[in-house]
């Protein structure tokens, strides 16, 4: 059936978003303002004298006189015959009623808005033809009732079905149509997958119906639950995989910072852009020390977040490696009542993707395809050219001598220097290992089924090179997915991902390696055109880091994943549900490294088993997960709402992992590591065992009244291998409530309004799995009578308690003005009990320390986000809309081990005896754990270019002491967010991103090891030339040019540390659906988009120091046919 409604309503083209409002907003009217509305809109009198007019007429001087609106069916009133009406000041209502007593139609007040439809009983009584009644409920998969679904009549032949009705407050419908064969009902709802139910005499029809992707922004999903937005009590945010790709980013990781002000990327300043690096984020800040080494990995981060695909847990590696054209949403979990339900894992929060399903419907393919090229970006070095070098090597002494013959020796080779730059030498290094890379994406989808039967096929193929050369990382993908409806009570489904990646590193070396190569230096031999292997730089030999590059060297890391995923749904009625699911997830990884017995590593070598190295690593993991779920629902008393899920949960994990190290390789044409000599000198091959599991047990009861007030509440308890024999289990819980303002009686106007607030508990098991285990290791020192002895190598602890993150959360969610503004805020306190830290012990016991739970941190901060859409005209198709965001988040630390305060003396230790411009985290209790702890200094003096020092009783020194180090600072910013811009015209969208920090204070790495802690025999930062101390009187930042004495840590070399950056940009062209309409092809999407585009920053350093950071390009299209 064809809705009309007269002017205000009939000349819009209604879009998703305002389609919902009116449905709610009617509902709204008619259930809470129903009484005074109505009677207000009745009482309105007009003044007509019309001749021969119909019902449009009349409806159009009725809405000219009151502003009352109509909806209609054009062809209930398309029938009735023209008519003449006389009223002088009388009631809207009357005059109705003396309008319609002749014919077959009636009118309800709801609000402003008068419903027109035919009244069935004189309808029937006017027509004797036989005629059937058909009545029912409609729902959604959570058993909700579903109000305001358009039910209508399908007759074979028609040209329009015009015989229809919706369902009202409690789902239900009723119709009535003059009886013939082959019809049907078709049910439709915004959001939802329109169904089409075949009439075969049924005296009632129920219909259960599904959530289309494009609408989960009004679905909050837990992962084990469902339940509308309306009833959710959480700080949750939900975002559209269409939104999501606007970023442009290559994976999720790097975009989802682009959402939340609260989720932190941490930008690596050493890998840059290096594609085979993943990148870390953090959700409302670090809520454990990481105090991890180089070889752990992001299983062990302990401010790592849970990731949650389609309901299984899964790896940072396989999010960052999965096709961005496959999430279809995905959503940020923060307080405890959104994380609580898991339980020992949520205290990081959680992120959960949905991934694409397919529709029913004839066959369709979706192709994607994005070409980008990436372009190295070298703005922030800033290195001296070959004269500068030479005149800075000059003014450092390294030119002086102190006997006439050695002054001698220094003037030729400082000439000898001079010869070459001014035949032209000025050998620009940072070019030799990097490239401008064109890499390629592609993904086809291939989906079909019917309401039964669905299925879905997706490939794909992702090589990003990388902007050094000979790195990389290429990944191929399929993905077979299908489900099984039976009669809408039954449903499988079994999802299975193949996933083979190979990550490349270049054999190129470290980057900063060639920012150190002296400009003044030839790469090939002016006479012979070979490689020049080495330089002599003033009596220190320096290997030419690009020899590697012409050996067969190689390193990568390459993994295998095979995942399998099935799930059983039962509705047992229309209130209960039950749901299973096992997943398992086996990978295999192999890593290879060969480096030739000629690279410059093995240069003074003499012994040919020690010469050459291949590295391998094997591992294997197997992950088995398992829950079942039942889900329970009700309306009662007409206004209570209320669901309760309870549900189990087994996880059992098993990795292993070996190497060795193979040294001794005689040439470079027999590379394997059975042509090795031996061993690598004083180890052994390796190996190691990790094997877990957890089982939890939950339960979640949500309660809403009337849709103003919901009460949430969640408990889990969990059991673990990991922890100690006397604390196996242990309890989570959660307590959340909201208010929704706007449906309250004093609520006049539009939009919406809710209060939340939630308390409640998480944990953390984001570590090694046999902390509490006490590790042996045999000894064949230690034999008596033929058998060997074992000696303790680390030391369990049976009492290992699990770590526990306490949360407080209140928070607001509003939206007026007709949607133009909206704002969601929130303000949390967390706080870590219970943390894991390491305990010293005495030596003599073998062993240094164990672990303990004997840390605790409160983490506190508020998080905002502004929503404005300064722009909705819809007649031209105009939309803008602007987002701006803020967070903050400080830390401090309540309690610490005492194997923590020693690390601190140690690293003090370090720095007294050594110097060096590395600056070691300081924890003290009162604390931030990112508080920067610095030496005050007063700058350098003048007279002598040495710096000053500030003692920590405010006397002035020229020795520096590490005991006198306060907090100056720090490193984490006191505010972060983004703002972006979001512009469409019919069919053209413009995107920008903006991302932006500020308040934070960083010690200038560069500073100290460029600039000051140069060493002159290497290339360095331009401002080591001209901005050190040369003379005395000179006011200068730095200290004398010639003073190589290492760098300490003081505040002279801290500066803020503010920027705004343009993080992504795109223009997207969606062709409209009429120009395809003699096509094959169903849509048609093109992308251009940049990465990286411009960043503005107080602080001048060297980025990307390992590898580079890089500017992305790149165009995309999408398919559908």
């Amino acid at each position: 059936m064809e809705w009309k409604g007269l002017y205000a309503l009939s000349r819009v083209k209604f879009s998703q978003i305002f389609k919902i409002m009116r449905v709610f907003t009617i509902c709204m009217l008619v259930f809470v303002f129903g009484a005074t509305a109505s009677g207000f809109s009745q009482k309105q009198v007009v003044t007509l004298d019309l001749r021969q007019c119909d019902m449009s007429t009349l409806f159009q001087e009725i809405w000219k006189q009151t502003g009352l609106r109509f909806v209609y069916n054009d062809k209930d009133v398309a029938s009735i015959s023209r008519f003449d009406v006389k009223a002088e000041s009388e009631a809207v209502e009357k005059v109705l009623e003396e309008v319609f007593a002749k014919t077959s139609l009636k009118c309800t007040f709801e609000g402003d808005v008068i419903l027109v439809v035919v009244d069935k009983q004189r309808a029937i009584a006017a027509d004797p033809v036989k005629k059937v009644t058909v009545k029912g409920r409609v729902t959604d998969e959570t058993k909700s009732p579903l109000p305001g679904v358009t039910v209508v009549v399908k007759i074979p032949g028609a040209t329009a079905n015009t015989i229809g009705t919706s369902t009202d407050v409690n789902g239900k419908y009723e119709l009535s149509w003059v009886d013939q064969k082959n019809v049907s009902l078709v049910f439709s709802f915004v959001g939802m997958e329109t169904q089409e139910v075949a009439y075969t005499n049924q005296k009632e029809i129920d219909v259960v119906m599904k959530e289309e992707t494009k609408a989960l922004e009004d679905v909050v999903i837990t992962g084990y639950f469902q339940r509308k937005k309306v009833s959710q009590t959480g700080s949750e945010v939900v975002v559209e995989g269409e939104e999501l790709r606007k970023v442009g980013s290559l994976n999720l990781l790097q975009a989802i910072s682009a959402f939340d002000p609260g989720v932190r990327t941490l930008e690596n300043n050493e890998f840059g852009s290096d594609p085979n690096r993943m990148p870390e984020i953090t959700v409302r800040g670090q809520k454990g020390f990481d105090l991890r080494g180089e070889a752990d990995d992001s299983r062990t981060d302990p401010n790592a977040p849970l990731y949650i695909m389609d309901g299984i847990e899964v790896s940072a590696q396989t999010v960052y490696d999965m096709d961005m054209n496959r999430i279809a949403a995905f959503s940020i979990l923060k307080d405890a009542s959104a994380t609580s339900l898991y339980g020992s894992r949520g205290a990081n929060g959680v992120i959960l993707i949905t991934t694409v399903r397919p529709q029913a419907g004839e066959i369709k393919v979706t192709l994607n395809g994005n070409f980008n090229i990436s372009i190295p970006d070298l703005r922030s070095y800033n290195l001296m050219e070959a004269r500068e070098k030479l005149e800075y090597e000059r003014l450092a002494g390294v030119y002086k001598a102190n006997s006439y013959d050695g002054q001698a020796q220094k003037d030729i080779m400082y000439n000898d220097v001079l010869m070459e730059i001014e035949r032209g030498v000025n050998t620009y290094w940072l070019s030799q290992p990097l490239r401008t890379s064109v890499n390629q994406r592609y993904s086809a989808f291939l989906e079909g089924g019917d309401e039964h039967f669905r299925y879905g096929v997706n490939l794909k193929y992702d090589n990003d090179k990388g902007v050094m050369k000979k790195s990389g990382r290429e990944k191929y993908g399929i993905n077979v997915y299908f489900s099984y409806d039976i009669a809408g009570k039954l449903i499988a489904r079994n999802d299975v991902i193949i996933d083979d990646v190979k990550a490349t590193n270049s054999p190129y070396g470290a980057f900063y390696q060639y920012a150190q190569m002296n400009p003044y230096e030839r790469i090939y031999d002016a006479e012979t055109g070979e490689m020049i292997r080495e330089f002599d730089a003033n009596g220190t030999v320096v290997r030419n880091v690009l020899v590697n590059s012409l050996l067969p060297n190689f390193s990568y890391e390459k993994y295998t994943q095979i995942r399998d995923n099935f799930q059983l749904q039962w509705w047992a009625n229309s209130h209960l549900m039950f749901r299973g699911n096992i997943a398992i997830t086996k990978q295999t990884d192999r890593d290879e490294a060969y480096l030739s017995p000629e690279s410059v590593e093995f240069e003074g070598k003499t012994d040919a088993s020690e010469k050459g190295s291949y590295t391998i690593s094997n591992g294997n993991s197997v992950d088995l997960e398992g829950s079942l779920t039942v889900n329970y629902n009700n309306n009662f008393f007409d206004k209570l709402y209320f669901s309760l899920g309870l549900g189990t949960e087994l996880q059992t994990s098993k990795s292993t992992d070996d190497g060795y190290v193979a040294t001794g390789f005689l040439n470079d044409k027999l590379i394997y590591p059975s042509y090795a000599l031996q061993f690598q000198k004083n180890s052994k091959p390796t190996g190691y065992f990790d094997k877990s599991r957890l089982v939890g047990f939950f339960g979640n009861a949500n309660m809403n009244w009337d849709n103003r007030y919901i009460l949430d509440v969640t408990y889990r308890t969990d059991g673990s291998s990991r922890f100690g024999r006397k604390s196996r289990f242990a309890p989570f819980w959660s307590v959340g409530a909201a208010w929704n303002i706007n449906q309250e009686n004093f609520w006049t106007g539009s939009g919406y309004m809710k209060l939340r607030a939630s308390v409640g508990s998480t944990g953390s098991t984001n570590f090694s799995a046999d902390q509490a285990l006490t590790r042996f290791t045999y000894n064949s020192d230690n034999e008596y009578n033929g058998i060997y002895g074992a000696v303790v190598n680390a030391y369990g602890n049976p009492a290992l308690k699990w770590q526990n993150v306490l949360k407080y959360n209140v928070g607001l969610d509003m939206s007026v003005w007709r949607n133009i503004i909206t704002l969601n805020f929130d303000a949390y306190l967390e706080r870590t009990e219970n943390l894991l830290l390491n305990i010293d012990v005495a030596p003599s016991t073998g062993f240094t320390s164990y672990t303990e739970n004997m840390g605790s941190l409160d983490n506190k901060g508020f998080e905002a986000r502004l929503r404005l859409n300064l722009i909705n005209d819809r007649q031209n198709d105009l939309s803008w809309n602007v987002t701006l965001s803020a967070a903050h988040e400080e830390n401090k630390i309540r309690k610490l081990s005492n194997a923590m305060k020693a690390m601190n003396q140690e690293a003090m230790d370090i720095e007294n005896n050594k110097g060096g411009s590395e600056v070691f985290r300081m924890y003290e209790v009162g604390r931030s754990q990112t508080a920067l702890m610095l030496v005050r200094s007063m700058g350098i003096d003048p007279a002598t270019g040495n710096e000053v020092y500030i003692k920590r009783d405010g006397s002035l020194t020229f020795e520096y002491d590490p005991n006198d180090k306060v907090e100056v600072g720090n490193t984490n910013p006191k505010l972060q967010g983004f703002f972006n811009s979001n512009l469409t015209w019919k069919g053209l969208n413009l995107y920008m991103n903006f991302g932006y920090e500020m308040g934070a204070k960083q010690f200038n790495q560069t500073l100290a090891t460029k600039v000051e802690g140069a060493d002159p025999k290497k290339n360095a930062d331009r401002r080591v030339l001209y901005d050190r101390w040369k003379k005395p009187g000179d006011k200068a930042m730095f200290r004398r040019i010639d003073d190589q004495t290492p760098v300490y840590q003081s505040t002279r070399l801290v500066q803020k540390s503010n920027f705004l950056k343009l993080s992504s940009l795109s223009l997207t062209y969606d062709i409209p659906r009429d120009m395809l309409k003699k096509t094959f092809i169903e849509r048609c999407k093109f992308t251009f988009s940049m990465t990286d585009v411009f960043r503005i920053s107080t602080i001048k350093e060297e980025r990307g120091t390992s590898y580079p950071f890089a500017r992305t390009v790149s165009l995309g299209f999408n398919l559908t046919f």
